[in-house]
């Protein structure tokens, strides 16, 4: 993925996390609450000249390595039968989840869900915005909070934010323990 690709992805899951936190309720609702990190230019470099390094800045994240692969990087099964590909960058978490099976490219309104979500990790505490996409023909969204046990290598939802339905899954459990990127952001930047 070129640089210029990965800032338009990283723009467009910011731009939809945090379209949640500004949508809905005229009255602040408690995951407007949630301090999301703010979103700076890219500096010229960017723009399509590799200069080796990746400012992490931009999404907040405590680390400034791209390629840093947390514990809860990998993919994941929801009890409701999703998938959920989680990626943890320092204490950044970031997720794709889908039930769907055959996507169909540039269709939306698919049957099934299709979302995607942002947030943080402190300690074993994980709060995140999630949002649909209209790939399913699932739209809603809101806030959850999810505690990870390393005993059991689970994750569970002991609360959710917002006015929409209730989330469907309440426990994830891990079914890709090996995850790792096969290319970091600057081996697959074009020259």
């Amino acid at each position: 993925m070129t640089r210029t690709r990965q800032s338009s992805a990283l723009m467009f899951v910011a731009i939809v996390v945090l379209t949640v936190v500004g949508c809905g309720n005229e009255a602040p609702s408690p995951s407007a609450a949630y301090v999301f990190p703010t979103f700076a230019p890219f500096p010229s470099s960017h723009a399509g000249a590799s200069t080796g390094t990746t400012d992490l800045s931009a999404i907040a994240c405590a680390t400034d390595d791209p390629t840093d692969i947390g514990e809860l990087t990998g993919a994941w099964q929801g009890s409701e039968g999703g998938v959920y590909y989680i990626r943890q960058v320092g204490d950044c978490v970031w997720w794709f989840g889908t039930e769907l099976i055959d996507i169909e490219r540039g269709v939306t309104g698919q049957r099934g869900f299709a979302n995607v979500a942002g947030g943080r990790m402190d300690g074993n505490r994980i709060d995140v915005e999630f949002v649909d996409l209209p790939l399913g023909n699932v739209l809603g969204g809101g806030g959850l909070t999810l505690v990870y046990d390393g005993e059991t290598d689970q994750l569970t939802i002991p609360d959710q934010r917002g006015d929409w339905q209730p989330f469907g899954a309440r426990t994830f459990t891990r079914i890709d323990p090996d995850a790792s990127p096969g290319a970091s952001p600057s081996a697959s930047a074009s020259p």
